[in-house]
């Protein structure tokens, strides 16, 4: 019975297709000139891992722009197709390697991974926005009688909405922050404390990368050098060397700006390493009037510091990371200052002398100890706010912030989860946070994912008989595709054979909008189209109808059993299979990837044939027209009379 379905269905397909479609013909040109199938197949095929990397080189040699070389590139990365990379377009690409030979009208059911859109949170919460210098003194309400950080008199609560609504004066409804700040669960006090006016350890960078850091600027005013960041013993720092740049090289490294507008007696220091020290190449400036600007670096008036500090020169290799020593900024204290690192290499052929020293920076301060509010000790935590269109408020239950402690109590002594490993801990985690969640509850878990200090992710889990289950945002598709003489196409076609509980919804469609008299006494079928769910089918037995003549005039009116077979036959092609296909597919649409969508919806009748009845599955095929509406409107499907 299962094959003789498949071929009634391929050949009303291919009838409705060569026949009565233009509109359909037209996606697959040359269709009409298919040979006559003799050999039809069904394939069905679900993708392996593999098979997206093959796609992609196949599909890359037929890429005219750089947009669809991303888009094909992207199949191969992701292992899965989205609404902007359909699989409907690239699947064909495997499918013409897979099977070469085959009579027209054979089709492949091919199962793949499909990435849904990701809520725009995931995407807000990929970035750990970090409390700084500024946030702490709005929160405190003083430019000098503040520390940086929250405690219980100055809490995040009270205060987190309005530096929020600082930092981001552009903030859209329904956006979230990943939010980390320092907090003393005592109170401050006034004491003699070391106040910070600028600290940087490179611990937020990313090694190999160049420095990137907000308000500080990275140039190179006479080639393309630029001070990266490196790693040595889990320990960061910035480095510059002229050396393999084969030019002559001016790379400053800036800070950003220096607040000293309550500061007494500040001093600068920095920690430095050496390696194969050539020339001296780095000088050490400070500026009052530098606009932050890289073109304002050479407009700029800098004053050298360099002859406060020690700077190695080892005959070979490295020197240790230590001190360069202190300079004394007093003469700057009431002021706004920039400190910069001036690397002069010279690596140009011919050079001489060859200017390629090797230098790193660490630990760069200004700081003075005073009489200054502080706090004995602060910890770090994380919270996950959300914007309503009006104001910041906490983001809700649902959201759980990943905290210090939580690492530790997971063995996670870097104070981070790798996302590939985010399964092997967030389930435990969960479980352990919430051991009496109900099922279906639904977590976003943001976390810090990498050592970069801004880098976080937010992964979505659900409870699923009793475990804590990643909601990755893929699912597993199943579209057709259909041979013709050009070739493997996508063919959105939707085959669909009724089943015992759909015959059902017929009845009960019949009962609550037609007429509850049209309903046998068991409420299992109906005598409006002949839907019956106990012997799943479509029953045109004309002596069942005698009772229900008084309902029915339009049959009651025919005289002929000719002409009442003929009436069921109308009102199940043109209204009641169009009924069933709006309540089975509400959310049908009438083109994927722009292809009209047809759908053969077959179900099994029980109809007269000459003195007796018989039993016989019947297809009858709709296109689908108009998607619905929000407002309720159903879906338009349009019957095909030729099938």
């Amino acid at each position: 019975m299962k094959q003789r379905y498949f071929s009634i269905i391929i050949g009303l397909a291919l009838t409705m297709i060569a026949g009565s479609c233009t509109d359909f013909n037209e996606q697959f040109e040359g269709i009409d000139q298919m040979a006559k199938p003799t050999n039809l197949v069904n394939y069905e095929y679900t993708l392996t891992e593999d098979d997206y990397s093959t796609i992609a080189s196949s599909a890359l040699a037929d890429a005219t722009t750089s947009e669809d070389s991303a888009k094909i590139k992207s199949i191969k990365e992701n292992k899965y197709f989205t609404d902007s990379v359909p699989a409907s377009n690239y699947v064909p690409y495997l499918l013409e390697e897979m099977y070469k030979y085959n009579d027209a009208g054979s089709s492949a059911m091919v199962t793949y991974a499909f990435g849904k859109d990701k809520p725009p949170y995931i995407s807000d919460l990929s970035t750990v926005s970090i409390l700084n210098k500024d946030d702490y003194q709005l929160a405190w309400g003083s430019e000098t009688d503040f520390v940086n950080a929250f405690t219980p008199a100055v809490s995040p609560a009270d205060n987190l909405p309005e530096v929020l609504a600082v930092k981001d004066p552009n903030a859209l409804d329904g956006q979230h922050k990943f939010v980390e700040y320092n907090y003393s669960s005592e109170d401050a006090v006034y004491d003699v404390t070391e106040v910070e006016y600028l600290a940087e350890d490179f611990e937020s960078q990313t090694a190999y990368e160049n420095i990137n850091i907000e308000g500080w600027t990275n140039k190179d005013i006479d080639g393309e050098l630029t001070w990266q960041a490196r790693e040595y013993s889990s320990n960061l720092y910035a480095q510059v060397s002229s050396y393999n740049s084969e030019t002559v090289n001016t790379a400053y490294l800036i800070t950003s700006e220096i607040d000293l507008s309550s500061a007494d007696a500040p001093e600068f220091t920095f920690d430095i390493k050496v390696g194969y020290w050539n020339e001296t190449c780095l000088t050490v400036w400070i500026s009052e009037d530098f606009d932050g600007t890289e073109g304002g670096i050479t407009a700029a008036t800098w004053v050298d510091l360099t002859s406060n500090f020690t700077l190695p020169e080892p005959a070979s290799g490295y020197s240790d990371m230590e001190s360069a020593g202190v300079a004394d900024l007093t003469d700057y204290s009431g002021k706004q200052v920039y400190i910069a690192f001036r690397y002069e290499g010279d690596d140009s052929p011919g050079a001489d002398p060859q200017k390629t020293t090797t230098y790193q920076v660490d630990n760069v301060k200004v700081s003075e100890v005073k009489v200054a509010l502080s706090v004995d000790e602060t910890e770090k935590q994380y919270v996950v706010y959300s914007y309503d269109g009006s104001a910041w408020e906490p983001a809700g239950d649902s959201f759980v912030a990943v905290q210090p402690a939580d690492y530790d109590a997971m063995g996670l002594d870097d104070g981070y989860i790798s996302p590939s490993d985010a399964d092997l801990y967030i389930p435990n985690f969960l479980g352990s946070k919430f051991p009496y969640a109900l099922e279906g509850s639904v977590k976003t878990v943001v976390y810090k994912s990498g050592s970069d200090q801004t880098k976080s992710d937010a992964v979505d889990y659900k409870l699923i008989a009793g475990e804590w289950v990643n909601d990755d945002f893929i699912e597993d598709k199943s579209e057709q595709f259909l041979y013709t003489i050009d070739g493997w196409l996508f063919d959105p076609t939707v085959n669909y054979t009724l089943v015992k509980d759909d015959y059902q919804i017929m009845v009960d469609y019949v009962k609550d909008n037609i007429d509850p008299n049209y309903i046998d006494s068991y409420g299992t079928a109906e005598y409006y189209y002949g839907f019956g769910s106990y012997h799943k089918n479509v029953n045109f037995r004309l002596s069942y109808r005698e009772s229900y003549l008084e309902y029915d005039t339009e049959y009651a009116a025919l005289e002929t059993d000719e002409e009442r077979i003929a009436l069921l036959h109308n009102r199940l092609e043109t209204e009641g299979m169009i009924k069933f296909a709006q309540l089975r597919f509400p959310d049908a649409v009438p083109a994927v990837s722009g292809v009209d969508v047809f759908y053969n919806i077959t179900a099994l009748l029980y109809y007269p044939t000459g003195t007796a009845y018989g039993e016989e599955f019947r297809t009858y095929s709709y296109q689908c027209t108009a998607a619905g509406t929000d407002d309720g409107t159903p879906p338009t499907f349009e019957f095909i009379p030729d099938s």
